[in-house]
């Protein structure tokens, strides 16, 4: 799986626009240096106005602390905040915001331009689809990828999950979320942590604790053995201890010197609260959120990722949701390379609008199998390039270069894209240029070729 690697180099000059000025006051501090050239969405005071939308704004800027209730409503709201800058000016919201701006004396006016122009120049090349998404999981896709940066996880304590993220969604969504898009091929995850689930309320607050086996009661207590050399009676010191003496419980003998009459080869737990001692205790959890108990061999666990997109993940938010769409409609489209989606996606919505025409010849490699059992796996895949190379050459050549061709290679399949041509005339060609390409072959892949048009793959 290819991961992206957001390496991006907006521009370091700020664009300058017809921007309405702002210059907050924050612990009697002016913020003078949020002054030039951007519009800033304030939090609390232009929640409630009206928005002028996500083209006109820059950043999101937090002048008050806020309560996770209002983290929520900025996260949900529907007017495309998710892909602004955070800055921060209380100070409060730590790795959730991209800036934090809490020093004033210490600001640096050229962090919060590249900042802001690098949001714009990212938001700029994601599809228009993810400006206002109804689900999580696209505000999700959308957030990495217009940050620029990977979504981290950092321990806090005071969280249900015990870690946050550098994004205003609480940590339970993006664990939930983001478990399903590893799934669905769109993050690959970097480990980070393992953590211990409630049974009872799914948090990761607990008080870990020995218990007695027995009885788990954390309440125990630590004695030593006692080994009586000369009967060779080996016994918890208790059962020894007689007010300020050391008497053998099975010959009656006062040991007096430690070395010579007895030694302590280890020691040993006794349960306060039923009396039964042991030489091991178990691990026993309890959830400081609902006091649910949990042995330790029964409760559940999940792992914690640091989450980037993938190469598919980068396609779907320049292509939009018919990406997806697409992929989900047959097997075959499944296999698709990434790159030829976003120019099937291209030719569909041509097709829609100008009635342009276009066909997709899918080949198929019967004999794959016979071929590597009888030649190796090696030799199939040199036969299937070279056949799949001397197709392309003579379909271009038998059409007599008058059709765009796009070529490109999947898992299983290989694939053909020809651009203004019906999907009668692609395939007459290719019968053509197949029979061409087979001829030249050494080892026969018994190759299948089926053309779809613009009906098939709507």
């Amino acid at each position: 799986m290819v991961l992206l690697k957001a390496e991006f180099y907006p521009p370091t000059v700020s664009t300058k626009y017809n921007r309405r000025q702002f210059a907050p006051s924050v612990g009697g501090f002016a913020i003078s240096f949020l002054t030039d050239a951007y519009n800033y969405y304030r939090w609390p005071s232009d929640f409630n106005t009206v928005h002028p939308g996500i083209e006109k704004c820059d950043a999101l800027v937090v002048e008050e602390p806020m309560t996770p209730q209002c983290i929520e409503k900025l996260w949900n709201s529907q007017i495309g905040l998710h892909l602004l800058p955070v800055i921060d000016l209380t100070g409060t919201l730590g790795v959730r915001a991209d800036l934090d701006a809490s020093n004033t004396l210490k600001a640096d006016p050229t962090e919060y331009g590249k900042l802001i122009d690098s949001f714009n120049f990212r938001r700029s090349q994601l599809h228009p689809d993810f400006y206002n998404p109804q689900n999580d999981d696209d505000k999700i896709l959308a957030r990495i990828f217009v940050s620029g940066i990977s979504l981290t996880p950092s321990y806090q304590p005071d969280s249900r999950t015990t870690v946050c993220f550098n994004t205003l969604l609480d940590s339970e969504t993006v664990l939930h979320e983001c478990e399903k898009m590893m799934t669905a091929e769109l993050l690959a995850g970097s480990f980070f942590d393992r953590r211990h689930i409630c049974n009872g309320c799914s948090a990761s607050q607990f008080n870990v604790r020995e218990e007695c086996p027995e009885c788990r009661s954390p309440n125990l207590r630590e004695s030593f053995y006692l080994h009586h050399f000369k009967c060779a009676y080996l016994g918890p010191e208790d059962d020894f201890r007689q007010g300020e003496y050391l008497i053998c419980p099975k010959c009656r003998m006062e040991m007096s010197h430690f070395g010579s009459d007895y030694d302590k080869p280890g020691t040993i737990l006794i349960c306060n609260s039923c009396g039964k001692s042991s030489s091991e205790t178990e691990v026993g959890f309890l959830c400081l959120n609902c006091d649910t108990h949990i042995d330790g061999d029964s409760v559940k666990t999940g792992d914690i990722f640091k989450y980037s997109l993938t190469e598919k993940a980068v396609h779907y938010l320049h292509a939009g949701h018919a990406f997806l769409e697409l992929t989900q409609q047959s097997p075959i489209f499944a296999g698709l390379p990434f790159e030829l989606i976003v120019v099937l996606n291209k030719e569909l919505k041509d097709w829609k609008n100008n009635e342009s025409e276009f066909a997709l010849l899918c080949i198929k490699y019967e004999n794959e199998y016979l071929i590597e059992q009888e030649h190796g796996n090696r030799q199939f895949f040199h036969s299937r390039n070279q056949f799949f190379q001397s197709l392309s050459h003579s379909l271009k050549k038998v059409m007599k270069g008058e059709y765009p061709v796009t070529a490109a290679k999947g898992r299983m399949e290989d694939f053909i894209l020809v651009s203004h041509i019906s999907q009668k005339d692609l395939y007459k060609f290719s019968e053509e240029a197949g029979q061409r390409a087979a001829s030249s072959l050494r080892l026969d892949v018994e190759p299948i070729l089926q053309v779809y048009g613009p009906e098939d793959l709507n």
